[in-house]
């Protein structure tokens, strides 16, 4: 190989390894060979692969903004208005009643008859105590498998149960029973009277029979002349334009000239945008001409707010939209 093709093989490989170092991690992951190196590049430079948006243009197109449909159109009913004579309370019979007329007389009435009363002498009692009987023996079952010879099984639980006897309930009662009878001995009563007063009728009572008409109302009452009807119109669609964006130019990486801080000039190019991007707010940290986190996140915003491919280089297109030389 000569010296001359010797000294271009050294300068690929040269900016093959700056362009690794300017790029970010996502495009510095992809393997770059000698046929994707940018061309007529020369010594100095820095270049990094940044991606380019897609590009797309606007074209007009017709849509429905509303569907074909109908309109419904309602006609009320009408009505016709007659009078009608209609009963307000029906005709009935009213009763015109003349009271009874009453004397008084004294009536003596007996009150009680004449009686006899009896007069008692009690019977006097003993105690004596007593064994009864308040519940007799009775045949129960009673859980256990050893209780009698008499077993079942519940078909539920599963549980045996045996046939068992339970004895008597006994109670032991005081009772009372008569030593001496009792003795009756009578006595008449006389009987008793009470004078009153009696009404005594002397005239009775009469009713006359009065007959009420009904009585009636005129009230307006409204006919139905015609019903209800409905009538469809039908509305036609309703079209209008929008733009629909067709694409242009796919998304793709290019190779673009960024700022190399590798160097002294670099460095103070790149603290020129540094202090470029902290006048605009964007920046704050410190002015030392490195490219780090903070600086990228900086340069990516201002191109995201010019609309500026790099995705955080800085390009010479970021470089010019700051102002800077």
């Amino acid at each position: 190989m000569t010296s001359t093709g010797q000294n271009a093989m050294n300068n690929l490989l040269y900016l093959a390894a700056l362009a690794i170092v300017a790029a970010p991690a996502a495009v510095s992951a992809q393997p770059v060979s000698s046929d994707s190196l940018p061309l007529n590049a020369r010594p100095g430079q820095c270049f990094a692969r940044v991606l380019v948006p897609a590009t797309y243009q606007n074209v007009p197109m017709e849509v429905v903004t509303q569907e074909a449909g109908e309109q419904i159109q309602v006609t009320p009913p009408s009505f016709r208005a007659r009078t009608e004579t209609v009963v307000t309370r029906d005709g009935f019979t009213r009763y015109e009643v003349t009271e009874p007329v009453f004397r008084t007389e004294a009536v003596t009435i007996e009150t009680r008859p004449a009686y006899e009363r009896l007069e008692a002498t009690q019977a006097t009692y003993t105690t004596r105590t007593e064994t009864v009987v308040i519940r007799e023996p009775r045949l129960v079952w009673r859980p256990g498998a050893n209780l009698s010879g008499v077993r079942r099984l519940d078909p539920n639980t599963g549980e045996i149960y045996c046939l068992v006897e339970e004895p008597a309930v006994t109670q032991t009662i005081t009772r009372r029973v008569p030593a001496n009878p009792g003795t009756v001995r009578r006595v008449v009563m006389p009987a008793q009277t009470q004078t009153i007063q009696r009404q005594v009728l002397v005239t009775p009572g009469s009713v006359r029979e009065v007959v009420v008409p009904e009585e009636t109302r005129n009230l307006t009452v409204q006919e139905l002349v015609a019903p209800a009807t409905e009538r469809r119109v039908a509305i036609p669609a309703q079209t209008g334009t929008v733009n629909r964006q067709e694409l242009v130019t796919a998304e793709r990486y290019e190779w673009v000239e960024v700022v190399c801080d590798t160097t002294p000039a670099g460095r103070a190019s790149v603290a020129d945008v540094q202090r470029a991007l902290a006048q605009r707010g964007l920046y704050r940290g410190a002015i030392d001409g490195v490219v780090g986190p903070q600086t990228r996140e900086a340069v990516r915003r201002f191109q995201a707010s010019q609309r500026l491919p790099g995705d955080g280089q800085i390009t010479q297109q970021t470089v010019q939209a700051l102002g800077l030389r």
